[in-house]
């Protein structure tokens, strides 16, 4: 059990935190100017293309989606 425990954490991926920690911003985010700017913190260079990024991913973009919908004007008259 423990050597399952140490396994898990060696497979840490710094890359894959990073875009926890943007994600959260993003998702922190009233606005969309703000969710944009935390966006820009992404790295450039690609992470990991997993199951577990491809979350985070994911969620990132239904937060910045939520705002960018709260932006847009009502079609009502």
């Amino acid at each position: 059990m423990v050597a399952l425990l140490v396994a898990g954490a060696a497979c840490h991926d710094e890359k894959t935190d990073r875009l926890r920690a943007i994600r959260a911003e993003v998702c922190a985010c009233k606005t969309s100017a703000c969710a944009d700017a935390a966006l820009k913190a992404v790295p450039k260079e690609q992470a990991p293309s997993n199951r577990r990024t491809q979350a985070v991913a994911r969620e990132m973009l239904d937060c910045l989606a939520k705002l960018h919908d709260a932006d847009r004007p009502a079609d009502d008259p």
